[in-house]
């Protein structure tokens, strides 16, 4: 696990330099960034032999390799069950605002590290209304984010979360 902390923290990227995060302070420093299996636009899938999926091109790179690889070792080591994923998304300090996912397939598995306090996940139920907070700290949690509402409460610290996922029913 001090290997994963350790790639992150030394990394402050600001919000006009990553994808997208919620918040109020749009100087909020924080990054993410999915290793696997990752879906291509449709405008790429032509150029990759009509398969709407490859490899993340990170993976090309040594440092990125190498934390992936770390990281499926650390999940497989330390989650006590069987779980089978395609892709794995870091978030270092990404509060995620009401969400549907829209390219995961089934049960994802979230844990969250570092130095926070606050950060719990929030998941909706079916209709949207009533919240369950649930304590990722340190803690794996398998839920269902393409069927149910989720976001992330307000922290505080340095958060990284890892997300285990399916971007398709096929194995990996």
């Amino acid at each position: 696990m001090d290997e994963i902390l350790n790639f992150f923290y030394p990394y402050n990227y600001t919000r006009k330099n990553t994808k997208y995060g919620r918040g109020k302070d749009k100087n909020e420093k924080h990054r993410g960034m999915a290793l696997g299996l990752v879906n291509l636009r449709p405008c790429n899938v032509v150029k990759n032999n009509n398969k709407p999926q490859q490899n993340c091109l990170l993976l090309k790179e040594e440092k990125y390799r190498k934390l992936f690889e770390t990281t499926k070792e650390w999940f497989n080591k330390t989650y006590p069950y069987y779980f089978l994923y395609t892709t794995i998304q870091y978030n270092k300090n990404n509060r995620c605002a009401k969400h549907i996912d829209g390219y995961n397939v089934g049960e994802s598995i979230i844990c969250g590290l570092g130095d926070y306090t606050g950060g719990r996940l929030i998941i909706y139920d079916y209709e949207g209304e009533e919240k369950k907070y649930i304590d990722i700290k340190n803690k794996f949690y398998k839920f269902n984010g393409s069927k149910y509402y989720h976001e992330t409460e307000a922290f505080e610290g340095t958060r990284i979360t890892l997300v285990f996922y399916n971007i398709n029913h096929k194995k990996s």
